[in-house]
Order: structure tokens, then sequence, then C-alpha cells
């Protein structure tokens, strides 16, 4: 495995994007290269909002990876692989089902257990490296006023082993990074759509547009949802265009 060889734990940071995007500035990083911290101030989610997490109870990670053979009009593959890799681990270790929610978090029992942030360095349309964001709920049991959240423990009754289960999303990524490298895209799109939440299902969005009923057929290489509409018109989106109604 290559993915989390170069580990760096920290015990507090603002966000371990930030960390690795200053540290790439400083040096060079060997793909795979993980930072995780105990605690974030700053943890970031994706459209802006915050991510929330106890001191101590969940993984804050970041990975550092190369991208060299993955362009501008294909980007979103390297966020299907991540997704799938890390909604298998938590199946692996939940013996529960999980699904992913475009664009990037990971559901479980229709709740949240994760959530994926990843920022990319461009050189032209090639990408340079990405930094993988990637925040899961292990321990905490108490979410304040937050809902539709969940986490290992509260699905297991029990405590995990962060770094264990690090270890299991970092197998499990490396994976699909492997299968993407090598040009099996044809599967990663396939488990992707066969993991997306509501994938081939009739439900009711709220768009930019007012609220709308169709059901997703694709996910494109580039990150934008076609969802076919009753009239058999097909819309797309942009990540922030179309929220869930859970």
């Amino acid at each position: 495995m290559f993915i989390g060889n170069n580990l760096i734990e920290l015990d507090v940071v603002d966000s371990t994007n930030n960390y690795a995007a200053n540290l790439l500035v400083q040096t060079k990083l060997v793909s795979g290269t993980a930072i995780m911290t105990h605690f974030q101030t700053g943890g970031r989610g994706q459209r802006g909002s915050d991510w929330i997490s106890e001191p101590g109870k969940n993984l804050l990670f970041s990975i550092v990876l190369n991208g060299h053979f993955i362009n501008s009009e294909n980007y979103f593959l390297l966020s299907k692989a991540v997704a799938v890799g890390i909604n298998e681990a938590l199946e692996d270790v939940s013996g529960k089902t999980g699904f992913v929610k475009w664009p990037n978090d990971i559901y479980i029992d229709q709740k949240k257990i994760g959530g994926i942030l990843i920022e990319n360095q461009w050189k032209g349309s090639l990408l340079e490296v990405a930094i993988v964001g990637i925040g899961i709920n292990v321990n905490q049991v108490n979410f304040d006023d937050l809902q539709g959240v969940t986490s290992l423990s509260l699905l297991g009754s029990k405590n995990y082993d962060l770094k264990e289960v690090m270890a299991k999303v970092f197998e499990k990524i490396e994976f699909y990074y492997n299968l993407l490298k090598r040009g099996d895209i044809n599967q990663i799109n396939h488990i992707y759509f066969n993991h997306l939440m509501f994938s081939n299902e009739w439900k009711t969005y709220d768009s930019n547009n007012g609220r709308i009923e169709g059901k997703i057929i694709e996910v494109k290489e580039n990150g934008l949802l076609v969802l076919k509409l009753r009239n058999k018109e097909l819309m797309t989106f942009e990540f922030k265009e179309l929220s869930f109604i859970l």
C-alpha cells in the first residue's frame, strides 16, 4: 500500500486540506501522503459549510494524490473512486449498506456519516495533484441539534479504533484509485452509479427553478448530474443547482 505510508499526525490544525496545501508550497510530497488530525478548528465541507467534530472522536484526514492521468474533462472520476472506496470501507466495518449522495457525501440508514472535499491543483488542463479531504463520524454519538447525522458508533453500539478504520479506508481508496489509473473507467462508473443514492428512482428535488420530479440516470465524468423528468426531458445540474429532499 502506498496511501498512508507517509502519515503525518497532528493534534490540532485549522484544516488538514489547508495544512497539505501549505506543505506542498514548501516541499514535494510523495503521492499517498496522509495528514490526520485529532481536532480541526476550521474543518470545511462542500458549499462552504463547516465540518463540526468532537476532538479525538472522528477521522479527519487528507490524502495527497498524483493526478497526472486526470484532466479537466473527467476530473470527477477521482471523486467517484474516492467515494466508492470510502463507502465500501464503511460497509465492511459497519455491516450495513451505504450510499454515495451526490456530489460527495456518504450516507448509511439515510443519515450522513462522512464527507469528501477534494481541492485540485492544475498544470494546464492536467491535474497536478489532488488534496482529498475526508471526514468520517466514528465514535461521536452526540451531534447536538444536527439532524440526519450518524456515526459508526451509533450504528454499531461500540467504539472503534480510529487507526484501524482509517487503514481500511486507505486500502479501499487505493484499490479504486489504481483502477482509475489503469483506465478502468467503466467499472468505476458502474460501481458508483449502483451505490448512488436515489439512482434510477423517481424523487422530488429542489432546484434553482423550483421543485421538480425526476430520476438520476447519470453523473458525468465532469460531475454534472443528469436528471430525467416525467416528460422524458433530460436536465443537467451543477453541484449547487440541485438539493436532495431526504
